[in-house]
């Protein structure tokens, strides 16, 4: 049975709370991610941290790496092109 009417978009919730960068230490977290934040808007900053993480591994990878670190680099720069695949994806099916 066909429906007559689209399900409407999926709505993504805001952020929540999220701390990091503890540095394996006694201290509490340094950084957070603040509550409430619209998770279009998230996406696009995760997105653009990732770009920025691609950017500076290519760089590294082809001009200043040694030849024995080079592999790692390169994981590195497979890590950050395949963590924004999907951010690129939700945020294109978002403008959809």
């Amino acid at each position: 049975m066909k429906k007559i009417v689209p399900d409407p978009p999926l709505a993504l919730n805001p952020t929540t709370e999220q701390s990091f960068c503890s540095c394996q230490s006694s201290h509490p977290p340094i950084f957070t991610v603040r509550p409430g934040v619209d998770a279009a808007d998230a996406l696009v900053h995760a997105s653009m941290l990732a770009r920025a993480i691609q950017e500076i591994a290519d760089d590294y990878a082809q001009h200043h790496a040694p030849e024995a670190g080079r592999a790692m680099i390169w994981s590195i720069l497979h890590s950050a092109e395949t963590v924004r695949a999907p951010l690129e994806g939700l945020l294109d099916a978002m403008e959809a």
